[in-house]
C-alpha cells in the first residue's frame, strides 16, 4: 500500500499546482482582486488510483475557506485536508494538512503550514512571507529530525501550493487561445518550481455520480522526480463559469495513474451555471 502515499499527497499538491498554472504572463504585477470565492466555501474531492487497469477510490481531499486573522492582519484561512479511507488506513494511513493565510482581497500569502503523516512518515513545512525583502522564511522538519531554517528568495508572483489554486480562480480566461503556454512559480519545501502549462480547449466533462459540466481543459508539464517521469503531463478540467473550480484531474505517476473528481461543494459565491445536467 506504499502507492497510497503518492496518490493522496500528490493530489493536494497537484490540485494547487495545476490550477495555479492558469496564471498569465500578462498579469506581471500579480495585482489580483478576489471576486471568485469567499468565506464558507468548501470543495470535496474523491481520490482514485489505478494500477493494471483496476480503479479504486482510496481517499478524499477537502478545501475550505474561513475568515480569520494572522499576525494582526485580517486574512482568509485556506485549509486543505487529505485522508485515506478507513479501509486503507489498515495498510497505509494518510492524514495530510496544507493551509495558508492570505490577504482577503489581493490573496497575497502571509503564512503557510504543511503537516503531513503518511504511513508514519511525517514532515512539516512552515513559511512566513516577507514581501518587503522578497523572501520566504521557511522551517522544515522531517520525521525524528531537527528543525531546519532557510531564507528563500522569491519573486512577487510566487505562491505556496494552496494559495495558487485560489489565485488562479480570479484570473481572466477570456483571452486564452488553444495551445497557448504559460509559466508559474510554486514553492514547496525550500524549492521554487517553474511549471509550464497549456490551455487546450473548452469541453463538456461528465463527472461520475455528479453530472456534466462545461469546462476549460488544461495540460500541465510535470516536474520529473520521485513521483513523475520526464515528459509526463497532468490534465485538469475547470468550470467555465464565475466560480472557476476544478472538477476533474488526471495524472500519471511512476506506477499507475491518479484521478480526482469533485464530490461535493457548498458556499459557492455564484450559481454553478457550468453544470449542464
Amino acid at each position: 500500500m506504499e502507492k497510497l502515499r503518492p496518490t493522496i499527497i500528490t493530489f493536494t499538491v497537484l490540485l494547487s499546482i495545476v490550477s495555479s498554472s492558469i496564471y498569465s504572463q500578462e498579469v506581471v504585477s500579480c495585482a489580483i482582486k478576489n471576486n471568485s470565492f469567499g468565506s464558507g466555501e468548501q470543495l470535496t474531492y474523491v481520490l482514485s488510483y489505478t494500477w493494471f487497469f483496476i480503479w479504486t477510490d482510496v481517499g478524499e481531499a477537502t478545501f475550505t475557506v474561513k475568515q480569520d486573522e494572522k499576525f494582526g492582519q485580517d486574512a482568509l484561512h485556506l485549509h486543505t485536508y487529505g485522508m485515506s479511507y478507513p479501509f486503507y488506513d489498515v495498510f497505509f494511513k494518510v492524514r495530510d494538512i496544507y493551509e495558508s493565510w492570505v490577504d482577503p482581497n489581493s490573496l497575497q500569502p502571509i503564512y503557510f503550514n504543511r503537516d503531513i503523516n503518511e504511513g508514519g512518515y511525517t514532515k512539516e513545512n512552515e513559511y512566513v512571507f516577507d514581501w518587503e525583502n522578497g523572501l520566504v522564511n521557511a522551517r522544515i522538519r522531517r520525521r525524528g529530525g531537527e528543525n531546519r531554517f532557510y531564507e528563500v528568495p522569491v519573486n512577487p508572483c510566487t505562491y505556496d501550493v494552496v494559495t495558487a489554486i485560489y489565485v488562479a480562480r480570479n484570473l481572466d480566461f477570456s483571452n486564452l487561445s488553444p495551445n497557448q503556454s504559460f509559466p508559474v512559480d510554486v514553492m514547496l519545501d525550500r524549492e521554487v518550481y517553474n511549471v509550464s502549462y497549456t490551455y487546450m480547449t473548452r469541453e463538456l466533462k461528465k463527472i461520475k455520480n455528479i453530472g456534466t459540466f462545461s469546462t476549460l481543459k488544461f495540460r500541465v508539464e510535470l516536474v520529473a522526480g520521485d513521483v513523475f517521469k520526464e515528459g509526463q503531463y497532468l490534465f485538469v478540467w475547470v468550470t467555465d463559469d464565475a466560480n472557476r473550480i476544478p472538477v476533474y484531474i488526471e495524472s500519471p505517476i511512476r506506477v499507475g495513474t491518479v484521478k480526482a473528481r469533485i464530490l461535493n461543494w457548498e458556499g459557492l459565491k455564484y450559481n454553478l451555471t457550468s453544470k449542464v445536467n
